[in-house]
């Protein structure tokens, strides 16, 4: 029987082949690559000695990484991981900066779950003004930070929106922007560094986090599409669910909570993955 080191390795192994050809095919080498696994290999050493209440020593940092003591630069030891969040904010600066992804998301949001934004249980279109139920108040609802103008503008870049004469309508799919590829990996980054962790903390801490996939094949791709569509219209309802629930605790936390005591943070997604080895052939 494998030893479980063996097996976190096999696991490892196949959740990184995708990422490995992304790699590849961005032109990202192995050199590179493995400098930063090393960094990440350092970082996560010391937050774990840290979390144990002792001092990142070089010694103890070597011991539970394997990177030579050598090779460990006074810096690391007490660096322990980036704060979350901090590759994706980095660069955005100063007063003309374009809105952050995480306030065009809770616009998105809103959008999704707040009954004067929707048509039954879609997001209906809107239009710019003051008027109650416009695009201008969506957005003030959510920030006064950045102008509704500038927001749309984002939002259009982003390709989360798009414009239908005057009136803007909500690309529900658009979750994930795709009109920006920084922005994309950055989303890349951050809900798989979640899923990840919520699927290491139940193998590692015996979490009973929310983790679970079906799995189905020897279907043909235009089944495969099918069920795509169906998981697609599954979703939706379940987001603005979550989202109204979200937006209640929000309100109730400001109120009761002090600072210390809104320290948490949760991440709630889905994925649907295809793979047609006869449509690649053909292709």
């Amino acid at each position: 029987m494998a030893s479980t080191v063996e097996m976190v390795l096999q696991a490892f192994q196949a959740a990184v082949r995708p990422l490995v050809r992304m790699l590849i095919r961005r032109g990202a080498t192995y050199p590179v690559a493995a400098e930063r696994l090393r960094q990440l290999f350092v970082e996560e050493a010391v937050a774990e000695i840290q979390a144990r209440g002792m001092k990142p020593t070089g010694s103890a940092v070597s011991l539970l990484s394997g990177v030579h003591r050598k090779d460990l630069r006074q810096r690391e030891l007490g660096a322990g991981r980036a704060a979350p969040g901090a590759v994706a904010d980095a660069g955005v600066t100063g007063a003309a900066a374009e809105p952050p992804l995480g306030l065009i998301g809770q616009i998105v949001g809103r959008w999704m779950s707040d009954p004067q934004y929707l048509d039954g249980a879609l997001p209906r279109s809107l239009q710019r003004g003051a008027e109650p139920g416009s695009f201008d108040q969506l957005v003030q609802g959510v920030s006064t930070d950045v102008g509704p103008r500038a927001v749309l503008d984002e939002m259009l870049r982003l390709e989360v929106v798009r414009m239908d004469g005057e009136r803007i309508e909500l690309d529900t799919a658009g979750m994930v922007p795709r009109g920006d590829f920084a922005a994309m990996a950055g989303t890349l980054g951050q809900n798989l560094g979640d899923h990840a962790a919520a699927a290491c903390a139940n193998l590692l801490d015996g979490r009973n986090l929310l983790e679970q996939a079906i799995y189905v094949d020897e279907i043909s791709g235009e089944s495969a599409e099918v069920l795509h569509q169906t998981a697609t219209r599954a979703w939706r309802p379940v987001l603005a669910r979550v989202l109204r629930v979200a937006e209640k605790r929000i309100a109730r936390d400001a109120v009761k909570e002090d600072e210390a005591g809104r320290q948490a943070r949760i991440r709630f997604g889905v994925y649907f993955h295809v793979e047609d080895p006869g449509k690649k052939e053909s292709e």
